[in-house]
């Protein structure tokens, strides 16, 4: 004689890393929407200075629901430990940025950038590192200073006195 009772139907895992990693990125998406509704949005023909903004975390909201959905439906991915460090370096490296830019120029802002976010890569090398600072100082030179004539210091306000 055969069981008929069936078993209780299975609950479908879904992938913990992607779920959180979608929320979070939600979470700062909504945020920054947030803290963006005090500056003018303006339209795509005359853009205020809340438009970009407005789009890029509009934008990184889509993309943490897609990718909540993607964890949601895909595979099972056991959420496993914080990278604490790495992730703490990342932020860190790019709040330094904010902080100096308008200090120490954007020389000394973007190579403190590839420095410490590069600390966080335990395989990357200090010629990696050093390689990678030299090339992203004279790209941004390249490109704020000269193709878009951006309107930031590029050396610390101490060198230009001369």
């Amino acid at each position: 004689m055969q069981n008929d009772q069936s078993a209780p139907p299975q609950r479908r895992p879904y992938g913990a890393k992607d779920v959180s990693a979608g929320v979070f990125l939600v979470a700062i998406a909504l945020l920054g929407l947030y803290f963006n509704q005090e500056y003018e949005v303006g339209s795509a023909a005359q853009m205020g200075s809340g438009y970009m903004p407005m789009l890029v975390f509009g934008l990184l909201g889509l993309l943490g629901a897609a990718v909540v959905i993607v964890g949601i439906r895909g595979d099972h991915d056991p959420l496993e430990n914080w990278a604490w460090r790495e992730m703490v370096l990342i932020l860190g490296a790019m709040a330094a940025f904010g902080v100096l830019i308008e200090r120490v120029g954007m020389a000394v802002s973007v190579a403190v950038v590839v420095v410490v976010s590069g600390l966080a890569d335990r395989e990357q090398t200090i010629r990696g590192i050093i390689g990678l600072t030299v090339a992203l100082v004279a790209i941004c030179w390249a490109v704020f200073t000269l193709g878009l004539g951006l309107n930031v210091s590029f050396l610390p306000p101490a060198f230009n006195e001369f």
